[in-house]
């Protein structure tokens, strides 16, 4: 597999962070429009510094992390953007007063504990690999289906009996 891709998984959890950032600055506008804003109104805020600096956050955040996709297996990358629930709501109890319960903690740290598991994941040896496609006649029909046959398992490149 070869190096840890460092690079790529900075530029990942600087993506994550603006994203985050991003739905800080959108709540903190959309909090100056007063409680229960009418419809048009808070979609008026888009033009509003604050939710437009946000959206701005989430557009420099999605570039971010096209780079970085480009050089992390999906597979690895898109579990991690779970960490930007748990810094949000850190973020959300810090700079907006919001009030976080310890049912809600728990459920950020069962989070916390599967991205760390994501991470440590990354050039571990053992792989279960995909299913390979076969095509077979229907029984039923003149037409050919395509159907998934998953066969044996491989672990590594050994052949488990089936």
């Amino acid at each position: 597999m070869g190096h840890f891709p460092w690079v790529a998984v900075v530029v990942l959890l600087i993506a994550i962070g603006l994203g985050a950032v991003g739905q800080i600055l959108i709540k903190l506008g959309l909090n100056r429009l007063g409680e229960k804003p009418p419809p048009l109104k808070v979609l008026r805020s888009i033009l509003t510094p604050l939710v437009a600096g946000g959206f701005l956050c989430y557009a420099v955040s999605s570039l971010l992390y096209l780079q970085a996709l480009s050089r992390l297996p999906l597979s690895y990358a898109y579990p991690m953007i779970a960490v930007s629930y748990v810094v949000v709501v850190f973020l959300s109890w810090r700079l907006l007063g919001e009030t976080v319960n310890l049912l809600r903690i728990a459920g950020l740290g069962i989070i916390v504990v599967g991205v760390v598991v994501v991470a440590i994941s990354y050039g571990v040896p053992l792989r279960i690999t995909p299913p390979t496609p076969t095509y077979s006649p229907s029984v039923f029909s003149r037409t050919t289906t395509k159907s998934m046959s998953s066969g044996p398992l491989s672990f590594s490149g050994v052949q488990t009996p089936g």
